[in-house]
Parts: structure tokens; sequence; C-alpha cells
């Protein structure tokens, strides 16, 4: 039979013009474009040998006969390869390489291993063709080639429709679209033997697959020219998918924000493009990424290079950069991480990343970050910490305890400070330092102010507002910053104290100077609504080194409270008396009623009263309380007062 092969010829200088510009673009190499890279090589060797094939038998008085015995042969091995890595394509896009799914990976190995092996069995049992007297013949199973090709065209089909949430549009399209045509390309072929069209199928499939494949500048940095976070996440993916062990190192340029207002942004992305090139050029373009503005990432195989790597940045950040005749030395830190030893998913590797670039912010220059046990334990209770909060948010357990705060003149407890506490089942008591700092991050704080106000506001409602003989006359509530950078901080607040009919003048809201400065228009707008609704403001930690007297006059304060720091310091430090005098004398000009915090017994809270001070808040007139134990104590108190 004479074979037309010049679609065969118009497929192959197709598909060698996309291999070129695969090679001369390179791809990045996720899983999809190594396996569309290994399927194109398949496509191109049947596609080869299909023509030889076609040349040797019509040349077959001059080509030796086990030569077209073997043009042949591999001919019908790369058909039956090509139609499986269609559908190893196929698997990638619908995202189920990886995935233990048995019945789809059975399906689709099955009738490959079936093909391949009478490809090999044909010599001897004539299967797909045998060869007499010179002459190809079709074998009696060569309808089984035809069926074998249009059963993948079916399941590609099939499984695109079935995970078609996971498939881009254009892609599903395609593959619709394609299947179609190489179904009807194939029974064109079944009939008219001698037209050649496999590589034609195949050609339109590679075709449009490479043309829908993903742009390779959508996974460049524009200012670095290198890879970015998007190209290191799908490389972080595959990593977790294909369970390869590999070291993650962070290069941290700290302080960067400083050299772009000193030098410029220009100068700045300059000189972050010149450290992206030096790492690139030590480690490999695929190797490393401008994760974020003043972050790089290098995915590292084994131990032995990480060490290598890790002295080399080292070496190199203690010479300067060059922006511009400027000479920039930067500071830095690494962070190490380790896959699978630290995490399992990309949201926990996100997480503790997080969390090890907090300290490497705070640290100094060339700190190294490297997770071990410890670490991870941290890291660990944190997420417990984390969870424990979410619980006692969603079941209301959060515990309010009140600590007394004494008038030195009326002799007898006036107001109460609310702390908040939290006990967890599995972690026992947590300390408000824990999971505070925790709270204000996630932005679960402003939550955990609703129910406390709201518990605060219960226990006036139910025990004081009815029982004036307690004298009670305020409870000083804490407010975070991260709650008073909400624009409604007023409405939520009235809205609580309205619900229990709490007066406003019964709360006095406790804020930081790093409160107040953080954003301080609207934090003025904030104590002027509050304060004409009756609510005043008390200035917590006065004397810590976080706040000072220009906060006294720039804010409305009613009351200052100072920090237990510097009054444990008036007993022993020369200077610290002398501070601590000048600045209670300071508020007494200006008229600021004073709270002073810490104090533990007779001594400091007669020499506090004798200073001037107005009020005592301190383990000498009671510790922090549950509700019931306060009242017991107030009323035992006020007996003691009485008598």
């Amino acid at each position: 039979m004479q074979y037309n092969y010049d679609f065969e010829i118009a497929a192959l200088v197709v598909m060698t013009i996309v291999l070129l510009h695969f090679l001369f673009v390179r791809q990045f190499p996720t899983e999809k474009a190594k396996t569309y890279f290994k399927l194109l090589l398949v496509c191109i060797g049947e596609c080869v040998f299909n023509i030889l094939s076609c040349i040797g038998l019509a040349d077959a008085a001059v080509v030796p006969e086990y030569w077209n015995e073997l043009f042949a042969f591999a001919f019908f091995a790369l058909e039956g390869l090509c139609s499986y890595y269609i559908f190893r394509y196929i698997m990638v896009i619908c995202e189920l390489v990886k995935r233990k799914n048995f019945l789809v990976k059975v399906v689709g190995i099955l009738p490959f291993l079936f093909f391949e092996l009478m490809v090999v069995l044909t010599p001897l049992n004539h299967f797909f063709y045998y060869f007499k007297d010179g002459v190809y013949y079709q074998g009696y199973g060569a309808w089984y080639g035809y069926a074998y090709i249009s059963y993948y065209f079916l399941l590609n089909l099939v499984l695109v429709l079935i995970h078609r949430k996971v498939v881009h549009t254009r892609l599903k399209a395609i593959i619709f679209i394609y299947t179609v045509t190489a179904v009807g390309a194939i029974a064109l072929q079944y009939l008219m033997r001698g037209l050649l069209l496999t590589s034609t199928a195949n050609v339109i499939i590679l075709l449009t697959l490479y043309l829908a494949m993903q742009n390779p500048d959508e996974l460049l940095d524009t200012v670095t020219g290198m890879a970015n976070e998007k190209a290191f996440l799908i490389q972080l993916k595959n990593m977790i998918e294909n369970g390869e062990k590999k070291a993650i190192i962070t290069v941290y340029i700290r302080h960067y924000h400083h050299i772009t207002h000193m030098l410029g942004v220009e100068n700045g992305n300059q000189i972050l493009a010149d450290v992206g090139t030096y790492l690139v050029k030590l480690c490999g373009k695929f190797h490393v990424f401008h994760n974020t503005e003043d972050t790089f990432i290098i995915l590292v195989d084994s131990e032995k290079e990480k060490r290598y790597i890790e002295e080399q940045i080292r070496k190199r950040f203690l010479t300067g950069w060059s922006a511009q005749k400027n000479n920039v030395m930067l500071d830095m830190a690494m962070i190490v991480q380790y896959y699978p030893q630290d995490f399992s998913s990309i949201s926990e590797y996100k997480n503790m990343w997080e969390y090890l670039l907090e300290y490497a912010k705070n640290a100094g220059n060339q700190t190294v970050f490297e997770t071990n046990q410890q670490f991870l334990e941290k890291y660990r209770r944190r997420n417990k910490i984390e969870f424990a909060v979410k619980r006692a948010l969603r079941e209301k357990s959060f515990e309010v305890y009140y600590q007394p705060i004494y008038s030195l003149k009326e002799k007898r407890i006036v107001s109460l400070e609310a702390l908040v506490r939290l006990r967890d089942e599995e972690l026992g008591f947590i300390s408000p330092e824990e999971f505070i700092p925790l709270a204000e991050k996630n932005g679960m704080i402003h939550q955990i102010g609703e129910q406390v106000l709201e518990e605060c506001c219960k226990f006036l409602s139910k025990h004081v507002l009815s029982n004036e003989s307690l004298g009670l006359q305020t409870i000083h509530v804490n407010v975070s910053a991260v709650q008073c950078l909400r624009q409604n901080l007023k409405e939520t607040i009235l809205n609580v104290l309205e619900k229990f009919h709490v007066p406003a003048s019964m709360i006095s809201l406790e804020i930081t100077e790093g409160t107040a400065i953080r954003a301080p228009e609207l934090m003025h707008k904030h104590m002027w609504e509050l304060g004409k609704a009756g609510i005043h403001f008390a200035l917590d930690d006065y004397g810590s080194g976080n706040a000072n007297c220009s906060y006294l006059i720039r804010f409305p304060f009613r009351e200052i409270k100072i920090d237990k720091e510097i009054v444990w310091a008036y007993f022993e430090d020369k200077s610290a008396r002398i501070v601590l005098q000048n600045e209670i004398s300071i508020m007494k000009q200006l008229g600021l009623p004073l709270i002073v915090e810490g104090v533990e017994n007779k001594e400091q809270s007669e020499e506090m009263e004798r200073l001037g001070v107005d009020y005592i808040q301190g383990y000498y007139y009671g510790r922090p309380m549950s509700e019931l134990d306060c009242l017991r104590f107030i009323r035992k108190c006020n007996e003691r007062q009485q008598s």
C-alpha cells in the first residue's frame, strides 16, 4: 500500500517549531510544563518513525526489512506512549497526579500496558502488523490501535467534565473541540488507510495546549526579572505533592524601606535586582524567588548545599551594594525551614514563615533562624493558643477578673480594673501576655474587647447599680490599639452600655501612649465623642518609657496610671525617686488624678500617700479576683472601714 504522509511532514514541522519555542522561552518547570515537554518529545518521535516507516516501505527494495521492522516497532510503541502522555497531562490539569485515586490510575494505565505488551509480542503473533517478502501488512489487531486512541480521547473528556471546577474554561473548550476533531480524523484514517493523520491529530492538541499554557511573564517579578511569589507557590505545591525533601531559605533584607526613603524607589529597586542576580548565579534560575519587596526565597536540595549557600550569602552581605555611586550596606537575616519535617501544607508553611519573619524583623544583622524542636514547640503552642482563643470566643468562655483600685482619700475601694483571663481544657491557664498580642495580630481582639465590656456591664447591672453600699464608681476597661483603629468604636461601646442600661460615667477606658499615637486624629475623635457621652479615658503605663508629658497635652486624659516598674524603681534607685516625685508634682499641678500600680506592701502605700497620689492599685489592696470573690472582698473592706 502506498501511504500519503504529507500531513505527517507538516505536523512534524509545526511540532519542531513548538519545541524550539518551548526551549527558547524556557517555561517554568511546573509539573504541567514537564509533562507537556515529555508529551511533545514522544509525539515528535512518533511522527519521525511514522515518516521513516513510510519512506522505508516505499523503497523496500533498497531498505533492509529489519530496518522497516524497527521503524514500525518504534512507531507503534511511541503511538501507545503518546496517547498515555496526553492522559497524564489531563491528570495534571485536573490535579489528579498525586491524589490517591486508584480507579482513575487503573483505567488510565491498563489499556496502555496492554497496548505496549501487544507491541512487544507483535513480531511473534502479528497482532498489529507483519512483513512478508518485504511487504508490510496490517495485523489482525490493527483495529485495536484506533480503538485505543479513541478510548483515551473519550477518557480525557470524561475526566475534564468530572473535574471541571479545577480546569480553566479555556482548557475545557480545547479538550472538547480537540476530542471531536481528533475522533473525526481517526475515523477518516480508518476509512482511508493510505492517508496518515495520526500526527495531525496530535499536533492539534499540542499546539492548542501550548497556547493555553501559562504565560511565563506571569511568573516573573517586574522589579528583579526573576521568578515571583506565584512561581514559588507553584514549585512549593509540586514539592509537597511529590514528597521532595528540601530546605527553604528566606533571605530577609531588614529595614529595606529606609533605603528607598533615603535613596529613592528606583535605587532601591536596583539594589533588589542586584541581590536577586547574585542569588540566581549562586543557586540557579529556578531555585530563587523574589517573594515580597524585602524577601527572597531559595529552594535547596541538600544539607551540604544549604550550608554552602548560607556561608556564601553571609560573606556577600559583609560587603556593600552599589546604587548610582552609593555603597549601601544591607542588614540581612536568614530563615531556614525544612520539608517535610516542619510543615505538610502550603498554609502551614505560610503561618510558620510569618512567625519566623517576626523574629527576623527584630534580630541583628547576619542572624539565621533555623527551625528546631524548641522552636517547633513554641510555634505549635502559639497555634494551640490561637485555637483556644477562637474556641473561647465561640463559647464565650473568657473570664473577667477584677482588681481593686483603692482611694487614699476616701479610704475605701472606689474602682475596679477589668482583666481578661483564659483557661483552656488542654493548655490550662494561658497568660494574657501570650494570647493578647496574638489576638491583636489576627483581629480577634475586637471580639475579646466586646465580650469583656459585656461582662463588665453585666456585673455593674446585676451587682452595682442596685447596691450603692458597695461604693463602686467606675470600672476600668483596657482598650487595645487595634480596637481604637476602628471607626465604629463609639457605636460598639455605647450599644453595649445601652443594652445593659449602664451609665457611661461608670466606664473608664485605659489606653497606652502607643495606642494614642498610632492614629492621633482618629483617637482625638474617639476621645471627644465618647467623652461627650460621659466616658473618660485613662493613660495607662505612664513612666514605662512609652508615655511622657507631651501626650497629656495632646490628648484629653482624665486619669493617669503610673506603671508599676517605675514605682518599684522608686524604692531602689535615687534617680527614679527624683523622676517620680517630679512627675507626681506635675500631675497635681495639671489637676489629673493619679493611680499608682504595683503597690505590694504597707511601706509603698504610705510613701505614695505621702507623695500625694490619689489612688493605689496592687496586691497590697487586692489581687485580681473573680466576680463573686471581688464582691465579698469589697464588702469585707467596707465593713472594716465602717468599724
